[in-house]
């Protein structure tokens, strides 16, 4: 079989690269979910045909010259940089960001963040790009602002509540400012981690500091703490010139108008979002002027449960089930959302399922198509309006693989051989020249994935 030459990507090979006025730099995977609103449509992207053609596409890939210990996110910035996050501050050298050469995947130079907490809480932090051109990473409860070119970097402390084991800030997004928004959870002083370590936050009832930093001093500008203790990740959207974070709760999403200075509680808007049976969600998403949310972070007897509020009125809202009767249930990552077509894709680890919903304003949520799938990662969604892909991984017996779908269907394209024993957690990061990278968890590397056409 020959594996024939591919075309470059013409969105990609188009995007201007470099630093801009918003919040994240312009790049194909400026950050874990592109944007603030957290959507994982990744713009100036190809989709298979573009790439290999409609039939007959083989998969090329290539792994990293270094070794990546429990690797968590990989974005890009120029077009030969990739940065990838990974390892726990609470273990080994502690969580690293490192700086990988695109054209030959080696190793440029590796920063580590520690913390001074006896037994951290080890819950994977991110990296992201600025729009200023800074790297930002996030461990435990150190901010990091890096020099992407030497890794030369300075460090802010967060808030935690003291004699709690400490903070995991799982995360960071950016204002349209260019604000620093960063979200914290705490077990308690039971000394568990993963899973376990955030049931642990919900059973102690720690409420969750929210914070923002300037970006150019890494000063704190204001911060408050969450009625109720809050998992999934922060997310901000604007609104009739306001700027709004969102924060899933254990029962209810928080909203909070972010002056620059000033974090103020939304009271008329606090939507009850886990009803009787279920477990609190993961990050909220924008569709439009829809705030998402999903149940089920942690394992629950109930079905996923998917709802949608309105930012003007959170009476108004909507919701579905789209996996009745399948218990029990647990997915970590949110939907996709692709607020070009009005829908969203879903997934539900445990019960193996994946589902593109379509969503009216006026009628709700209702169900595109179904697949059975067993995927714990988010969702990349990619290529142009009329002819998007989704991508995610499959797990089976075998390992981990990478599956590319046709959005609009649920059919799927092309996927790959086994790439790794384990599960992996984040999202496929899409790169320039048409390439993708998995990071394997077992394996400790950065895979690089191209699509091709192929023949006999």
């Amino acid at each position: 079989m020959n594996i024939l030459n591919n075309c470059i990507c013409p969105a990609s090979a188009d995007l201007k690269v470099g630093k801009t006025d918003g919040p994240w730099y312009a790049t194909l995977m400026p950050s874990e979910h592109y944007d603030s609103m957290r959507t994982s449509h990744f713009p100036n992207t190809c989709n298979t045909q573009q790439l290999a053609g409609y039939e007959n596409i083989g998969i090329l890939t290539r792994n990293s010259v270094n070794d990546y210990p429990n690797p968590y996110n990989i974005i890009t910035r120029e077009r030969d940089e990739l940065f990838v996050y990974g390892g726990y501050v609470g273990e080994g050298l502690g969580a690293y960001v490192a700086s990988v050469d695109r054209r030959n995947l080696s190793e440029q130079w590796r920063i580590y963040l520690t913390v001074g907490t006896e037994n951290p809480f080890n819950w994977p932090g991110a990296v992201g790009v600025h729009g200023n051109g800074y790297i930002y990473a996030i461990a435990g409860n150190v901010l990091a602002k890096i020099d992407a070119k030497t890794g030369k970097h300075s460090t802010v402390q967060l808030p935690e509540h003291p004699g709690q084991g400490g903070a995991a800030y799982n995360g960071f997004v950016i204002s349209q400012q260019g604000v620093l928004i960063c979200k914290s959870i705490e077990r308690g002083t039971t000394e568990v981690n993963s899973i376990l370590g955030l049931r642990a936050a919900v059973e102690n009832k720690i409420p969750a500091f929210l914070v923002a930093v300037d970006p150019d001093n890494l000063t704190i500008l204001a911060q408050t703490e969450s009625p109720e203790t809050v998992l999934g990740r922060a997310m901000t959207s604007e609104y009739a010139g306001l700027e709004f974070v969102y924060l899933p709760g254990v029962t209810k999403v928080w909203r909070y108008l972010f002056t620059g200075n000033q974090f103020i509680l939304d009271d008329d808007w606090q939507p009850i979002y886990v009803e009787e049976g279920e477990q609190p969600g993961t990050a909220c998403a924008m569709l439009n002027d829809w705030v998402i949310v999903q149940t089920n972070f942690l394992v629950s007897t109930q079905p996923l449960h998917i709802s949608a509020f309105h930012v003007e009125d959170c009476n108004r809202s909507h919701s579905i089930r789209p996996f009745p009767g399948h218990t029990p249930s647990q997915e970590y990552s949110k939907p996709g959302i692709d607020s070009e077509n009005m829908r969203i894709y879903t997934n539900d680890q445990l019960v193996s399922k994946v589902a593109g919903l379509d969503f009216d304003e006026t009628e709700g949520f209702s169900i595109s198509w179904q697949a059975e799938q067993r995927m714990a990662s988010f969702w990349a969604i990619i290529g142009l309006k009329a002819d998007r892909n989704i991508i995610g991984t499959n797990f089976t017996e075998q390992g981990d693989r990478v599956l590319w779908r046709d959005a609009r269907s649920g059919e799927e394209l092309v996927c790959s051989d086994i790439l790794d024993s384990k599960f992996n957690g984040n999202i496929v990061s899409s790169g320039f020249e048409g390439r993708f990278y998995y990071l394997a968890v077992e394996n400790q590397k950065i895979i690089e994935l191209k699509l091709a056409a192929q023949q006999s």
